[in-house]
């Protein structure tokens, strides 16, 4: 190691450590001493993670208005970046906010968290191709149950108490802060991307049966027996082409594939 280098790794160090030590390196001045320098560039440091962190959860700023800075000042201090890229550093505030106090009693913080992190990782998502209803013309009409449809690798389904989207979607527009509301039973939000715009929408329990058999890699045939575990037999095939058709137009196939 050079010494450059190793003046870089002190320096690094330095700027994250708990309580910062004494750099031989850094000179008094008349503009300021040399901690104070340090401490320069220690600060700059931790608002630079706490605005990255605010651009990646806007919905959650909504919902905790002033307190989303205590948030992130604890987040930052406890949970240092790992990784080269400051994009990845807010991957565990979900779970911090499912464990650390006062956060952990109210879970729709955490739900508003998993939710804002699916809409920016699917945005960054690599490119795929898009299966679109032109390219399943020409399947045979004998091949359809052994049909595999391969969901987009970027869609992820969320499961959730509160209105999260709500908070999300006014977050988007600049709209004042919605109410907060919890439901009775689970819901499922599904996120993907089309194009260059990230979608969420809620679903149901039996489209829920369908894109997960979809995701497992399950054939035509035993999506629409997926969907007659919800249905009357006789309406599952009609529910299943109405789900395909909304899939396409969504742009959540990417491919498909026989047996």
């Amino acid at each position: 190691m050079s010494q450059l280098q190793a003046l870089q790794q002190r320096m690094l160090q330095a700027v994250l450590a708990d309580r910062p030590p004494q750099l031989p390196e850094l000179r008094n001045d008349a503009r300021a001493d040399a901690m104070m320098r340090l401490a320069i560039y220690r600060n700059g440091y931790r608002v630079r993670l706490r605005d990255a962190l605010a651009i990646e959860y806007p919905g959650l700023g909504l919902m905790m208005g002033r307190r989303f800075g205590n948030l992130l000042d604890r987040y930052v201090e406890t949970h240092p970046s790992v990784h080269y890229n400051i994009r990845w550093h807010g991957a565990g505030i979900a779970a911090f906010l499912e464990y650390a106090l006062p956060w952990r009693e109210r879970p729709a913080l955490a739900e508003m968290a998993r939710l804002d992190w699916a809409i920016s990782t699917a945005f960054d998502a690599a490119d795929e191709p898009v299966l679109a209803a032109a390219d399943l013309a020409g399947v045979p009409a004998d091949a359809w149950a052994n049909l595999r449809l391969l969901p987009q690798n970027h869609l992820q389904i969320l499961s959730t108490h509160h209105n999260v989207e709500a908070f999300r979607r006014a977050a988007d527009r600049n709209d004042k802060r919605p109410r907060l509301h919890r439901h009775d039973t689970a819901r499922h939000l599904l996120v993907w991307r089309q194009a260059l715009t990230v979608h969420y929408r809620s679903i149901g329990l039996d489209e829920l049966s369908a894109l997960h058999g979809a995701i497992k890699g399950e054939p035509f045939a035993i999506l629409c027996e997926l969907l007659s575990e919800h249905h009357d037999p006789a309406e599952a095939l009609p529910r299943m082409a109405g789900f395909l058709h909304q899939w396409l137009a969504d742009g959540l196939i990417s491919r498909c594939l026989p047996d």
